[in-house]
């Protein structure tokens, strides 16, 4: 006995997922931008699948730009050509890509620029589908139009990007880090976030700000951080950690960098209920600068030195502000003595509750026709003196 499923309908994949995609100002003369597409699972599974369709708006685009996707499986596996593409992230080939549930995952997508003269603006459409388990058919949003601008502006571009928590660590021999395995009530994660210059300007300092979800907390912060009371909120200012333009950044070995990695040990209690999803953290960044009068030029190259002692930092202009927060969840699995080896499902609530109560209810129903059929007396079929039960 089969029991049918009706398709997802709009209301129902609002309820399954959200998506969002920043950082959709670019500066004329930069070469590449990478943008990200913010995915939310708003489930309480951890899917099998995703999949986004990329599909650019007009005839003239490749006369002055495009949207390609990453190399070497930034966003999973990826097929098609300049008019049309999409990318599709799978369990068994880049787990790491798929949002916990309540998690955020973001997947990196690539703007090649190649008009350097005068503004302009491009669109493409984007439609995003979520599978929860490999029977599931892929339930897609309806597409979506993003505008992407084109300026001719010198000023320096950060964004951030800040993955969800999910691992355990320990701190090695000088300091290192040394991943244990999923993140369980009691043991302490890393929170890690790369904040890059896209821009076409320097800065010589960068502020970032950091809330962490409820029930977690900081644990030895940096001496440049200033935490509060409560132990999950943090401000750090790092005057001497410059930031060229991506463009300048050609040599690893000089001290120089458009991009940097920065890190903070957080904890969760031991008497936490999991696996549970904290969700609510937040990392914000921006740049900084010694003042208007003494700004690096695009052709300058910054020194990582400390400031004056009667000097203050101040916020650098940023082309585009709508990459420079982001937002992270802690995963934590379940205890690792709870007789399962950890981890385990979410319960089952929701619509499919009452798909999975049907389903049973069809399964008993089929078991006992199978038993009254078994229990009915054997009809024989006679011709002369053979007898051939049936």
């Amino acid at each position: 006995m089969a029991v049918p499923a009706a398709p997802a309908s709009a209301a129902d994949v609002d309820e399954m997922f959200t998506y969002d995609l920043t950082s959709t100002t670019i500066p004329l003369g930069v070469r590449k931008k990478r943008i990200h597409l913010r995915f939310t699972n708003l489930t309480d599974k951890t899917p099998v699948a995703v999949e986004f369709h990329v599909h650019p708006v007009g005839p003239d685009w490749y006369d002055k730009a495009s949207v390609e996707w990453p190399e070497r499986g930034g966003s999973g596996e990826c097929d098609g050509d300049y008019d049309s593409w999409y990318c599709y992230v799978s369990a068994p080939v880049v787990p790491e890509l798929l949002p916990a549930p309540g998690g955020t995952v973001d997947l990196p997508i690539d703007v090649y620029v190649r008009e350097k003269h005068e503004p302009f603006e491009r669109s493409f459409r984007i439609k995003v589908g979520m599978a929860l388990t490999k029977y599931d058919k892929m339930q897609f949003s309806d597409y979506r139009l993003i505008t992407l601008s084109f300026v001719n502006d010198l000023e320096a571009d950060l964004a951030v990007v800040a993955p969800d928590v999910k691992q355990s660590v320990r701190v090695g021999a000088g300091g290192s880090l040394e991943p244990t395995g999923a993140l369980n009530p009691g043991e302490t994660g890393v929170l890690r976030y790369r904040i890059v210059n896209q821009g076409r300007k320097a800065v010589s300092g960068v502020k970032v700000t950091l809330r962490l979800p409820e029930n977690v907390t900081f644990t030895r912060p940096s001496q440049e951080c200033v935490i509060d009371d409560d132990g999950r909120s943090v401000v750090c200012t790092y005057d001497t950690l410059a930031l060229v333009p991506a463009v300048e950044d050609t040599d690893p070995t000089d001290g120089i960098h458009s991009a940097v990695e920065l890190r903070h040990l957080v904890a969760v209690p031991a008497d936490l209920t999991a696996p549970v999803t904290l969700t609510g953290g937040i990392v914000q960044v921006e740049g900084l600068t010694e003042g208007p009068a003494d700004r690096l030029d695009t052709q300058s190259t910054p020194e990582r030195t400390v400031l004056p002692a009667n000097a203050v930092a101040v916020p650098a202009a940023d082309l585009d502000a709508s990459d420079n927060q982001d937002g992270y969840a802690v995963v934590v699995a379940g205890k690792k003595d709870d007789g399962n080896g950890g981890g385990g499902g979410l319960p089952v609530t929701g619509p499919q509750a009452g798909l999975f109560a049907g389903a049973g209810l069809a399964m008993v129903a089929a078991g006992v026709v199978l038993l009254l059929a078994r229990r009915r007396r054997s009809v024989a079929f006679v011709s002369g003196e053979d007898t051939t039960a049936s």
